[in-house]
């Protein structure tokens, strides 16, 4: 293994603004300085995109990451699967998704093997993959079951600010339904194992309620009283500092102010909205719980961009910086 951490980036869907976001993060000397990237894709692609920017790396093809470090100024892409050579920025081609997770599947074989120490992944469309057949809603269910991994949280980080969905993509009346104390209590530890790495010290973690004002002593719902509350006391006994359940629609902006260094969110949107509300363009999309380190853009394919080099590459940019924060803990995000 390189002295740097080697970082696999997959490029996504092709017709998407992965490619342009690639081509630009990669001008940035602070990311090549800290890391060895290394592209999973389609070099066509990569330049087709990068010809419209002012600046880009040269790439390489290589066949393995052990190349990767030789390499000087220039990037390493590996190839596997072929997409068509005719890009069509902003339209939906199923092909490119069966490419795009042939390139997160490598991916994530490189990483357990050991060969890269993260893997940072570009956005696909959970309609690309429906029409191509790949039974997945998207990177956080392949990788769970790629790695056979049980337990595994969706988070968001930006910054300071660092939310964990107990559920993800679920309806919402189907999360609120399969709320229960044992798998809360997972939850809360695995956001509690990833935090200790990247803030060691003054830590305390923010359980946000399910219903208006957190239930109000159960005038509003007893899942409070009867679910949350139960687990966070049980977190307590473990060590674990947590605290509420607190009225979700205050628990975010003390999070923000400083007083939470995370919040446990009860499903996907009490946890995205605010989130990307503040932070669009910083957050970092991490799937917590996995033997590996993965992180992502905290965006999806913008079609509707897509090709016209006006794509912002901040939330990849922090990405690949969280990502190699992350591998000061080499077995991964457990």
């Amino acid at each position: 293994m390189s002295s740097k951490p080697i970082i696999a980036i997959t490029m996504g869907d092709i017709n998407g603004i992965g490619p342009e976001i690639i081509g630009k993060v990669l001008t940035n000397k602070e990311i090549t300085k800290i890391c060895t990237p290394i592209i999973l894709g389609n070099i066509q692609a990569y330049l087709y995109y990068c010809r419209k920017l002012k600046n880009y790396l040269e790439p390489v093809k290589i066949n393995i990451p052990e190349e990767a470090p030789k390499l000087k100024s220039k990037i390493g892409i590996i190839e596997l699967e072929y997409t068509s050579l005719d890009m069509k920025p902003g339209i939906l081609d199923p092909q490119n998704s069966t490419s795009a997770t042939a390139w997160i599947r490598q991916a994530v074989k490189w990483c357990t093997e050991k060969r890269c120490d993260a893997m940072v992944t570009c956005p696909i469309t959970k309609e690309g993959l429906a029409r191509a057949g790949i039974p997945y809603d998207g990177h956080t269910t392949m990788l769970a079951d790629w790695t056979k991994t049980k337990h595994y949280r969706m988070s968001l980080f930006a910054g300071n600010m660092r939310v964990v969905h107990h559920t993800a993509h679920k309806s919402l009346l189907n999360a609120i339904q399969s709320l229960n104390k044992k798998d809360l209590i997972k939850t809360i530890e695995i956001g509690y194992n990833a935090l200790k790495i990247i803030c060691p010290r003054n830590l305390h973690i923010g359980v946000a309620g399910l219903n208006p004002h957190a239930g109000e002593q159960g005038l509003f719902g007893n899942e409070e009283l009867d679910i949350i509350l139960p687990a966070i006391n049980a977190c307590k006994k473990k060590g674990i500092p947590c605290s509420g359940p607190y009225p979700p629609d205050t628990i975010f902006r003390r999070m923000y102010l400083g007083e939470f260094n995370m919040v446990i969110a009860m499903y996907h949107d009490q946890g995205h909205i605010p989130m990307k509300l503040i932070a669009m363009d910083e957050g970092v999309n991490i799937t917590l719980g996995l033997p590996i380190i993965r992180t992502s853009v905290d965006h999806g394919t913008a079609f509707d961009i897509a090709g016209k080099g006006i794509a912002c590459e901040q939330s990849l940019y922090h990405a690949i910086k969280l990502a190699i924060q992350f591998t000061k803990k080499k077995d991964g995000l457990k």
